[in-house]
């Protein structure tokens, strides 16, 4: 299983990681995902829609557009490169 999400903006918060906001494309985003982009793996710590943490969400949800997830700050120059453009999770084996 996968997901595709589009970062549009993204902050650090003390204490929390890397915030991205953005939208689900399609497929499905849990917890414990893995973004394997430019030889690194990055784990999904955290999704929030509307400041309330879920566990899993589907695109075509009502908030799939207004997504936010976490990840760890090793992840911001990836992401940075990658604003306005597809990223594909995928579950762990």
């Amino acid at each position: 299983m996968q997901g595709v999400f589009i970062p549009q903006i993204m902050f650090k918060v003390a204490n929390k990681g890397l915030v991205v906001s953005g939208s689900l494309k399609s497929g499905v985003l849990k917890l414990g995902m893995i973004l394997e982009i430019d030889k690194i793996s990055v784990p999904l710590l955290g999704l929030e829609v509307l400041n309330k943490k879920i566990e899993e969400i589907k695109g075509g949800e009502e908030f799939a557009g207004q997504l936010g997830i976490i990840l760890p700050e090793i992840a911001e120059k990836v992401i940075a490169k990658n604003i306005n453009q597809e990223i594909i999770f995928k579950e762990t084996n």
